[in-house]
């Protein structure tokens, strides 16, 4: 079965890292492209090879020849995008976050689930090879119980930043984006944090540089994070230390697991771009090297499969609400200077 997809939003981040994997990806065709600037559209068409150019959602979701939407615009027109396609009965894979709110997820997961359609969210990192590997070692107690978990990601966009800070983009937008630093790129910290381990975050803490509380604008952040399983995480996000490179720590009963270079694409990597992981226990420290892994492409395959009725996307939609609730519960936070649980900011999800 192949599956016949419509790229939303045909921007550089989509031209880069997204299209050239999902032409790869088995079982996929790239159908079309969607662009409300049409002259844009076609010359992203022409540059990628797909012949089919639509000048708005709408459109696409009419058409008969297609099966998916992967969603690529601002943060903003996500949930929208992803009721529409339900409506139309399109499966519909958003890249991170699924929505600006709680609220507006679970409008967009009820959807989903009223019209029988199959929605994820893109944590592409959670395929990385690296990734998995240290999850399988940690689930199959390689270095005995978790308690310390570390993870610092500084994008490397920051070099062009300066001190002033972002440039004024859909992204310092409060229609389109939520806040800074935190749904920037900290939502991918904590959540490849959480599923590394294998552990749910339960409660926040948080501190950051925001000027602005409404809507805010932290260019830094620092998350301290309750999981599940009793284990303390602490992620870093940043806008502003592009030559921040510290690893995934995760340090346990029995041992420590360190990881390199993993998030090179956002992150950029060090002189050897390998990702690695290092073992370090009792026997001493081992250094296994790992190839790169095209991450969009296992994650549009899984979401196929997905649609065959193989197994779930690999992050479902509910896992999409919760990263959105640990967000609101770490604004809360910053504002309260106080814990918060991430429960007291879950909805319930009704099937319609």
């Amino acid at each position: 079965m192949t599956v016949r997809w419509a790229l939303l939003g045909p921007g550089r981040h989509a031209g880069r890292s997204v299209v050239p994997q999902l032409k790869q990806a088995a079982d996929t065709e790239l159908a079309a492209i969607v662009s409300r600037d049409r002259v844009r559209g076609e010359a992203f068409a022409q540059t990628h090879g797909v012949h089919k150019v639509y000048g708005s959602v709408e459109e696409v979701l009419r058409a008969r020849d297609i099966d998916a939407i992967y969603d690529a615009t601002p943060d903003g027109l996500h949930a929208q995008h992803a009721i529409a396609a339900a409506e139309a009965g399109k499966h519909a894979l958003i890249e991170k976050p699924l929505a600006l709110s709680v609220a507006e997820a679970a409008q967009a997961i009820a959807a989903s689930r009223r019209h029988g359609v199959k929605l994820g969210v893109v944590f592409n990192q959670r395929h990385e090879a690296v990734h998995q590997e240290a999850r399988r070692m940690v689930l199959a107690g390689a270095i005995g119980d978790v308690k310390l978990v570390h993870v610092q990601i500084a994008l490397r966009t920051a070099i062009s930043r300066g001190s002033a800070g972002a440039p004024v983009t859909w992204r310092t937008d409060p229609k389109f984006r939520a806040g800074g630093i935190v749904v920037s790129i900290g939502d991918h910290a904590y959540d490849t944090l959480a599923y590394l381990v294998g552990q749910e975050i339960v409660s926040v803490a948080t501190l950051t540089d925001a000027t602005r509380t409404n809507p805010p604008n932290e260019r830094v952040a620092s998350m301290l994070l309750k999981l599940s399983g009793g284990a303390i995480g602490y992620a870093v996000a940043s806008f502003v230390t592009p030559f921040a490179r510290r690893p995934f720590e995760i340090h346990s009963t029995t041992g420590t697991i360190i990881i390199e270079n993993s998030y090179t694409y956002l992150t950029g990597a060090g002189d050897d771009p390998t990702p690695t992981l290092t073992l370090v226990n009792e026997a001493g420290s081992t250094v296994r090297r790992f190839p790169p892994t095209d991450s969009f492409r296992l994650e549009i395959e899984q979401f196929n499969r997905a649609i065959a009725g193989q197994g779930e996307p690999m992050t479902p939609p509910e896992e999409g609400l919760r990263a959105l609730a640990i967000g609101e519960a770490l604004y809360t936070a910053v504002k309260s200077g106080q814990t918060h649980k991430v429960a007291d900011f879950l909805p319930s999800v009704g099937a319609a």
